[in-house]
């Protein structure tokens, strides 16, 4: 057949808009890649600046005039260590010692307990809260503890172990007789190398107190098609976060009530804990009471805190150990912190591409410099 001219016309135009269509899509596929390129760019910027600043919040919490709180490890440590949803799940009371479980009684058992050794025994190695050497006579493992019983831990208030009743000088009174013994050495608080999993510190001054933890909840924005978070497999679906809590002193006494003629109330010795003014409104609170209902996430709902490991050193208090000739002991304290943070499912659910981890390994110097 003969290709008229018409016929050939028709063809060059068609072929010119087929390579027109050709360069116009690959021009718009080009532009796309370059958009959505600016928008993970951007994206990776957002969430790059909020982990960025979030952590540097955390960190500052961290390293601005604290100590590590040894009172309270050893309280920790002596209730309970098993952890559930990334705490631990037994409170302590944070010194706030009380009887059967609630603040508002009146009957708060015994004050303090002392440590002594007994008629021809040593009570040194052992440490007096997990055998019968104290002033009760009881176990006192899985009690909760007051404020300065760690410290009275390193005293034996019968070193020449005497069958005198403790009571050296008959006054009535075991303490500061002549056979009281600071021994500088007493029980670790928590285990090398091992992940402590809260962060518990207190200001320089023993004024102040700042609690850090692990936690998840639901994410309210995970897809319909995944499974709650909470079970054995689909942890990693969690909201994961870090909670603060802060606690404030006051010398109302071992019942730790606002009355002049509480026992010990006023009398220069920090006793009671309450919650932060920040963290509540209206009456005083008392740590311990429901203080679940106040700790306050320090990362928003657009941030996954996937992973949360916490490691200190040294494991006893130096202050009180310095008998201790572990050079491992013999250290300015310090934190060891290991934190993975990517974003949750309200800023998953718009990407499609791979999500973004950081993972932030850091050390901070606990060290006590206003009183050295």
């Amino acid at each position: 057949m003969k290709i008229t001219k018409t016929w050939f016309t028709l063809i060059e135009v068609l072929l010119w808009i087929l390579i027109f269509s050709i360069v116009i899509l690959w021009w718009f596929q080009a532009l796309s890649a370059v958009n959505i390129g600016k928008v993970k760019l951007m994206e990776k910027a957002n969430i790059t600046k909020d982990v960025v600043y979030f952590t540097e919040k955390l960190f500052e919490e961290i390293k601005t005039w604290w100590v590590i709180d040894y009172e309270e490890y050893f309280n920790r440590k002596v209730i309970w260590l098993t952890t559930q949803n990334g705490h631990y799940s037994q409170p302590t009371g944070f010194w706030n010692f009380w009887y059967l479980w609630t603040i508002a009684t009146t009957n708060y058992g015994n004050n303090f307990y002392y440590c002594r050794s007994g008629d021809g025994i040593n009570m040194w190695t052992w440490w007096c809260y997990d055998n019968l050497f104290n002033t009760t006579a009881i176990l006192q493992n899985g009690h909760q503890q007051r404020y300065w019983q760690y410290a009275f831990q390193f005293i034996d208030y019968n070193g020449n172990m005497n069958a005198d009743g403790w009571d050296e000088n008959g006054n009535g009174n075991i303490r500061w007789d002549d056979d009281d013994e600071h021994l500088w050495s007493g029980p670790i608080v928590f285990t090398w190398w091992e992940n402590v999993n809260e962060i518990y510190l207190i200001s320089w001054d023993g004024k102040k107190r700042t609690f850090l933890r692990w936690t998840w909840r639901q994410d309210p924005n995970k897809p319909d098609v995944i499974p709650a978070c909470g079970t054995t497999t689909f942890w990693s679906w969690c909201l994961w976060t870090i909670e603060i809590l802060k606690l404030d002193w006051k010398d109302w006494g071992i019942d730790h009530r606002l009355v002049p003629t509480s026992a010990w109330s006023f009398d220069g010795i920090i006793d009671t804990w309450l919650i932060d003014e920040k963290f509540w409104t209206g009456a005083w609170i008392i740590a311990g009471s429901n203080d679940f209902n106040y700790w306050q996430p320090l990362f928003p709902d657009t941030v996954n805190v996937s992973d949360f490991q916490v490691y200190l050193y040294p494991n006893t208090n130096i202050k009180h150990a310095w008998k201790d000739k572990d050079p491992s002991s013999n250290i300015n304290p310090y934190l060891r912190l290991s934190i993975t943070l990517e974003p949750s499912w309200k800023k998953r659910v718009w990407m499609r591409w791979e999500v973004p981890k950081y993972t932030i390994n850091t050390t901070i110097n606990l060290v006590d410099y206003f009183t050295q």
